[in-house]
């Protein structure tokens, strides 16, 4: 019996080039908290990733994207669209900036920060975890069209190296956007009212307001600096000490939609919902009438002289 020995010699070859990753590893977010006014807000967070190479080199060239739609995540990276879809981006947004450490640049939403021939990208230095902030300016037009809650803002950042065996990753953000109850009344003006101009059983002055609120309805109430808590008076002295020196008056309230109510001391109409605009500046037309009316009954056995109140309208969402 015979026995051949073979042998079997394996040659394993390893690339000495460098390899290429770009890995996220996390964010932090805070909530978002929506003011009235008209400011834009700019809201900044951090992303925590990877983009380095191996096998000799340090650092890496990276560039980022933002999308409403997830990017997935390739090794190596192949066919990578142009751009990506970010129509919500867009309309909540009115910039986006990044930075880290030298790296500063602007985000378009679904485009890339560099072309892919690109002579120069975003660049690390290091081949561990780095971190970068986003600085978004939001739309505060839009955030105020969204009712009272608590909303999800989600979105998606790409990145991808831009070494030969290319690496492209993304992760998913949540910004927590809390819009408390919003309300607005602009427009108000002072009102002159004189006796010489009573024509029939009143003597009135009316003007329009706009009224917003993102809840869709307000309440409205007044207060007379002259009576505080009891009807509304019109002084001689600052405050209503004698009648003789105080002259009664009410308020008037109406919207298109909505039939004249009347208001004669604070807090007489806390249940009565009134329909609010959901634009902040109601699209440019007032949709709120208010009227000052004085029964021609008041102005008798007074005193002659000038007589004024300053009133207080508090607006409350409802």
């Amino acid at each position: 019996m015979y026995f051949t020995k073979v042998f079997f010699a394996v040659l394993i070859v390893f690339s000495s080039g460098a390899r290429a990753f770009f890995d996220f590893s996390g964010y932090v977010a805070d909530p978002l908290n929506v003011s009235s006014g008209n400011v834009n807000p700019t809201y900044t967070f951090t992303v925590s990733f990877s983009a380095y190479c191996r096998s000799g080199c340090v650092g890496q060239d990276y560039r980022l994207a933002l999308s409403d739609s997830d990017p997935g995540s390739q090794s190596p990276s192949s066919n990578v669209p142009d751009s990506y879809q970010a129509d919500e981006l867009t309309e909540f947004l009115v910039s986006a900036q990044y930075s880290q450490l030298g790296n500063q640049g602007s985000l378009v939403p679904g485009e890339w920060t560099h072309s892919e021939s690109s002579s120069s990208f975003f660049e690390t230095t290091t081949n561990g975890s780095v971190t970068g902030s986003f600085t978004f300016t939001f739309n505060q037009s839009r955030l105020q069209q969204l009712e009272a809650g608590t909303y999800d803002f989600s979105f998606y950042i790409a990145g991808e190296d831009m070494y030969q065996t290319r690496h492209l990753d993304s992760i998913l953000v949540t910004i927590p956007i809390v819009v408390p109850e919003l309300v607005q009344i602009s427009g108000l003006e002072d009102v002159a009212l004189d006796t010489n101009d009573l024509s029939g059983n009143n003597l009135d002055a009316q003007f329009g307001v706009c009224v917003f609120s993102n809840t869709g309805g307000v309440s409205i109430d007044f207060d007379s600096s002259s009576n505080s808590g009891g009807n509304f008076m019109l002084s001689k002295q600052g405050q209503c000490v004698n009648s003789s020196d105080c002259v009664d008056y009410r308020m008037r309230v109406r919207t298109s939609s909505q039939d004249w109510r009347n208001y004669r001391r604070q807090g007489q109409r806390p249940n009565k919902v009134w329909t609010a605009s959901a634009q902040q500046d109601c699209g440019g037309q007032d949709n709120m009438t208010l009227l000052v009316r004085i029964n021609q009954g008041a102005l008798n056995n007074i005193d002659s002289g000038v007589y004024s109140d300053t009133m207080t309208v508090t607006v409350r969402a409802r």
